[in-house]
């Protein structure tokens, strides 16, 4: 089973992949009640969590699920130190840090069962982005790298505009159906990643 919580204002989207284990993909801020309300009523009991990259308004709900936490290898320390790299300071006057923050890989799998999600690196929003990919139902969840009609921002610690560039080429190889961002409403694959007006955005000045 496959959840949507659409955020509103500064937080992220989350998404739940329920099967075998339960993921939760970003948890938005800690102001974010909603994805625990949603949980709650529910009566859903989350197996771990991941995390698209390590930002506050992806990371912050975080503490409301005493479980196992993972994120790309150059986000994970940041995300478990609390980093200005994680740039709580927009969203929070302090930030602590989680214990349980584990590294993932590129090209790393997560298996829960009815999904099968690919660890893919797209460094550019942050050092550590990254996007997951489900290749048998053709979906991408893509962090804050790429939204509907728009990409991310490269303007914060251990953003690069050159990184952000290659990941959206990386992206471009890749055919998938529909696109989960981190913020925003889902998309076709088609919509962005794969046109003329995404390469143009690579080639020129985003």
């Amino acid at each position: 089973m496959f959840h949507c919580i659409e955020s509103t204002g500064i937080d992220s989207n989350c998404y739940i992949l329920e099967s075998d284990l339960i993921a939760l993909i970003d948890t938005g801020t800690h102001k974010n009640y909603r994805i625990y309300d949603y949980v709650d009523e529910n009566d859903i009991q989350i197996d771990f969590i991941i995390n698209t990259h390590c930002h506050y308004d992806h990371v912050g709900g975080n503490k409301f699920f005493e479980v196992p936490i993972y994120a790309h290898e150059m986000d994970y320390l940041d995300i478990k130190n609390a980093t200005e790299k994680t740039f709580y300071w927009g969203f929070t006057p302090s930030f602590k840090g989680y214990e349980n923050v584990n590294p993932l890989k590129e090209g790393e799998t997560i298996d829960l069962g009815e999904y099968l999600l690919k660890i893919i690196h797209t460094p550019g929003h942050t050092s550590g982005s990254m996007c997951l990919l489900e290749e048998e139902k053709s979906y991408l969840f893509s962090g804050d790298t790429v939204f509907k009609g728009a990409v991310g921002r490269y303007d914060l610690p251990s953003g690069s505009l050159d990184d952000l560039k290659q990941s959206l080429k990386k992206l471009c190889d890749i055919k998938v159906k529909e696109v989960f961002p981190g913020h925003g409403q889902s998309f076709s694959g088609k919509d962005l990643l794969f046109n003329n007006y995404m390469i143009s955005l690579m080639e020129g000045d985003i």
